[in-house]
């Protein structure tokens, strides 16, 4: 299973309503590629994207989780 389609599950499986970070156990450079799926979901309208959470370690700032709540 690609991390595209774990990903698109873990969505499709949580209630209207709820809350969930996703990315808190993916390497940077994969969050790129997921940052730009979520927000797809997001145009879709089937999540909102509530927080972007970006590392302070490496000094690019890059994102390296988000917050999401099923619409």
């Amino acid at each position: 299973m690609s991390l595209y389609e774990q990903i698109n599950d873990e969505v499709t499986l949580m209630d209207a309503g709820e809350q969930k970070w996703i990315g808190q156990d993916l390497p940077l450079e994969a969050m790129v590629a997921v940052e730009l799926l979520l927000q797809d979901l997001a145009e879709d309208q089937q999540i909102k994207i509530r927080r972007k959470n970006h590392e302070k370690q490496s000094g690019l700032k890059q994102v390296d989780r988000i917050l999401i709540e099923k619409l």
